[in-house]
């Protein structure tokens, strides 16, 4: 495996290598000089670099990505000289970069921060007081303006504790407004009173984008006004949402109306 820093980030190498548990050497041809990290089964054990070792010689590489890089397998290390795991190590070295940083971090205020599926508990993560409170706030609803009122800190403090989780792999941001569907009308038996369903595609896309699966629609009428139904997902329904006689009455509605609809936030 060889490549570029900057076009490939320290972040995604270390990733790779203890996601794959990788034994080996990675060499940095740096401006500097050559920096030299070891890798037992995807931890990081030891490193060399501009006269510095272990997690220090790391810390300062991830301040100046620049030069080539290439991963020797199964070449092993002289010793031992960083004792936390690789996430802590990443997530240290960000923690750094940030610190030093003055820019502001390009995430959007309405973006969703919400956990990753199957990722290890960030309980095993070197957490600071800050990135605590932040976690136990998200629901993966909380959009990072809403975050930043709970925890009671800036916007751009937010953006920073969740840049550095969603690169070590804890958190993911999602877009806070599903795309609205247009479907036509249909009828259908066996749904309750002002239930109405949908395709399970769509739901799944709705689900992804808000973190959860929801369980009411607000519906566009064709006159205008809006009106909300309990919901309920069906496979092969296709660009169709499909009413009960007794319902599509109650709404004024007629069979092949085209609707505009989109999931209720509760």
């Amino acid at each position: 495996m060889t490549g570029t820093l900057g076009l490939f980030s320290l972040v995604d190498l270390f990733q790779l290598l203890s996601s794959s548990s990788r034994t080996g050497r990675l060499n940095v041809n740096h401006p500097e000089g050559k920096a030299k990290v070891y890798f037992d089964k995807g931890q990081a054990v030891h490193a060399e670099f501009a006269g510095h070792s272990g997690q220090d010689a790391v810390y300062l590489l991830f301040s100046d990505e620049r030069g080539s890089f290439a991963f020797q397998v199964g070449v092993p290390s002289p010793q031992e000289t960083i004792k936390t795991s690789t996430e802590n190590l990443m997530l240290e070295a960000i923690r750094r970069l940030d610190e030093n940083s003055k820019a502001n971090i390009e995430i959007p205020e309405d973006m969703v921060a919400a956990y990753v599926d199957d990722v290890p508990s960030a309980s095993t993560l070197s957490l600071q007081p800050q990135e605590v409170s932040l976690l136990k706030h998200i629901n993966g609803q909380r959009t990072l303006k809403d975050l930043a009122k709970a925890n009671g800190v800036s916007i751009n403090q937010v953006k920073q504790i969740v840049d550095r989780l969603v690169k070590v792999g804890v958190l993911q941001l999602k877009n806070k407004s599903p795309r609205t569907a247009r479907l036509v009308t249909r009828l259908t038996k066996g749904l309750g009173v002002d239930t109405i369903a949908l395709d399970s595609n769509i739901y799944s896309q709705w689900a992804d984008m808000i973190g959860y699966g929801p369980s009411r629609v607000v519906c566009r009428l064709p006159n205008g006004n809006t009106r909300k139904f309990n919901l309920e997902s069906m496979d092969n329904i296709g660009p169709y949402i499909l009413f009960t006689k007794e319902t599509l009455a109650m709404a004024n509605l007629a069979v092949n109306d085209s609707l505009l609809v989109k999931p209720l936030r509760e």
